[in-house]
């Protein structure tokens, strides 16, 4: 019984953590280039 404890809850932070790097990269390509880069392009052209 507290095997099947043990796993249920495994299981539910591993499902937990999986989505939420899904999440992370999902969001990490909706950003465009300049989206990305822009704020750091002025402090590369004045060096």
């Amino acid at each position: 019984m507290r095997r099947l404890a043990f796993v249920i809850a495994l299981l539910a932070v591993a499902s937990a953590g999986i989505s939420a790097s899904f999440a992370a990269v999902y969001q990490a390509r909706t950003l465009t280039f300049a989206e990305r880069f822009a704020p750091a392009l002025p402090l590369m052209v004045k060096r």
